[in-house]
């Protein structure tokens, strides 16, 4: 790849792991209203939502605490 000087360089996180999610068009059309209002990306903001849902989940006991490690 060749980036020249007036070329912006966007850093990619790495190897995050991805997921697909389907989802109706009603509810798309919410998630991207919202991203906007947060001045987000779409990907940005179903992360959040979904981190969001996971620490409730957790905090109501639907998902059961990491076992401690050990060294």
């Amino acid at each position: 790849m060749v980036v020249t000087a007036n070329e912006p360089q966007v850093q990619v996180p790495a190897r995050i792991p991805k997921v697909n999610v389907y989802l109706q068009d009603d509810v798309k059309t919410d998630l991207e209203k919202l991203a906007n209002a947060e001045k987000r990306s779409l990907s940005q903001m179903a992360a959040i939502l979904i981190e969001q849902g996971i620490q409730r989940a957790k905090a109501d006991g639907k998902i059961p605490p990491d076992p401690p490690q050990t060294e």
